[in-house]
């Protein structure tokens, strides 16, 4: 089960799919949910007053939309600062298991969730976030779990089964074709493809780290439940092409991925992964810490 959520809005449309995405999870987890407006570089107290006040009437009137028994759980804040700091600090306050975003737009300006606010709260956050595209499922029953045999996917595929409990499940683990350059140089290994011993074993391990994951997760009833909704795959290529490609294979509504903390160095091929799902997403994503 999630918690509370902290729901970020800009007041734009695609602020909606994510608010939109953020109730549907309240109602299934019935979570506490925090709708937050962070007012950036405001130019005075008057204008900070101003677009306050747009805020809270544009959240009430959305709000005045829903059922009653939705508007239960829901606290309001408008603040002014930095995006990744404040949305970092009320989740930490309103102790919130989730962030949500909507996916960004390049437009130019200053846009409260451009990416660097995503990758901020991804890489040091104090707690999931979950990226949220137009594409608007009415639940997630079809999840792409994005495995690299890592702690940091341990973390991330027991978020996704707190997330979406009855969903069906695909784990990939993606075998570069091509090394990644060298901490000391930019000079790359010539490229080659896994051989079928290697893609083999991957598998092996693939199966190994799953049932290890499960049977320390999950009672012994539910983890037969689950490994009969789940299927398991090893194939080998860039792996944000690989991991979008599925997502479109399968159908899959969320994208799940473990993040290290450390996105932006060239020598993190996960973080860099990690970094473009966020900006450039095939379905909804949710990256996950592992702290």
């Amino acid at each position: 089960m999630i918690g509370n959520i902290l729901i970020a809005t800009d007041l734009s449309e695609r602020s909606e799919a994510a608010l939109e995405r953020a109730l549907m999870l309240k109602r299934q987890h019935a979570s506490g949910l925090v709708i937050a407006h962070i007012i950036d570089q405001p130019k005075s107290s008057l204008d900070v007053e101003r677009r306050s006040k747009a805020a809270h009437k544009a959240i009430n009137s959305w709000l005045l939309s829903l059922p009653p028994a939705d508007r239960a759980d829901i606290a309001i804040k408008v603040t002014t600062g930095t995006p990744q700091w404040e949305l970092g600090r009320l989740a930490h306050i309103h102790n919130c298991d989730l962030i949500v975003l909507g996916a960004h737009q390049y437009r130019g300006g200053h846009d409260l969730l451009i990416g660097s606010t995503m990758e901020g709260l991804a890489r040091s956050g104090n707690c999931a976030l979950l990226v949220v595209t137009g594409k608007r499922p009415d639940a997630y029953d079809k999840l792409l779990l994005g495995i690299d045999l890592s702690l940091y996917a341990r973390f991330a595929v027991r978020m996704a089964m707190s997330l979406a409990p009855q969903a069906d499940f695909t784990g990939i683990h993606v075998l570069p074709t091509t090394p990644g350059p060298d901490i000391d140089s930019v000079e790359m290994e010539p490229a080659s493809a896994p051989q079928g011993e290697e893609i083999a074993a991957a598998r092996a391990a693939l199966a190994d780290f799953m049932a290890d994951t499960l049977g320390k997760s999950l009672p012994p009833e539910v983890q037969a439940d689950v490994t009969g909704r789940m299927a398991l795959t090893v194939c080998s290529g860039d792996p944000y092409a690989q991991l979008c490609a599925e997502a479109g294979e399968i159908g899959a509504g969320l994208l799940v991925i473990g993040t290290r903390g450390r996105m932006g160095l060239p020598h993190t091929r996960l973080g860099t992964t990690a970094e473009k799902l966020l900006n450039e997403p095939p379905c909804d994503v949710l990256a996950v810490n592992s702290w």
